[in-house]
């Protein structure tokens, strides 16, 4: 099992063109929580790139949002299902099915972890030292294991 903190912006539009249904309005901005429950998952994430189809349910009210989604993605390193959990903050509710090409940002993980020569499978299994600019993140991960350990 593994984990990746990912942040985008999602804009949608106040209607679906395709549906006479309203089925989302608003904009969000997220962080996800990937979950990549086997090796599998992890080889599929590691490519260079892959497709992901899945659906999900969010909500989000100021500050407060939520949302769940399952996927299966598919790309150069493999086939797997993944969950995402992520939390929101603006205006927003609604279900979807939604689609996303990922792809690595090779350029932007060597930035952050100072090295040039580092893979997603590097990242992901935890073969580089962590990142400075990580620690409030594996402070409160590291935290939050020793309460549940109690």
């Amino acid at each position: 099992m593994g984990f990746s903190i990912l942040q985008s912006c999602n804009i949608l539009p106040a209607f679906d063109l395709l549906s006479p249904h309203l089925l989302q309005a608003g904009g969000e901005l997220t962080d996800f929580i990937i979950v990549l429950r086997t090796s599998d998952a992890v080889k599929t994430f590691s490519g260079n790139a892959h497709l992901s189809v899945g659906a999900g349910l969010s909500a989000a009210v100021g500050i407060v949002g939520r949302a769940m989604e399952a996927d299966f993605r598919a790309g150069d390193g493999g086939y797997a299902a993944c969950y995402t959990y992520s939390c929101s903050k603006g205006a927003f509710v609604g279900c979807s099915l939604e689609g996303s090409i990922v792809t690595t940002r090779t350029r932007v993980n060597s930035q952050f972890y100072g090295s040039q020569s580092l893979t997603a499978s590097d990242v992901l299994l935890g073969s580089l030292p962590r990142p400075p600019a990580a620690a409030i993140l594996y402070r409160a991960l590291g935290d939050l294991y020793e309460k549940l350990e109690r």
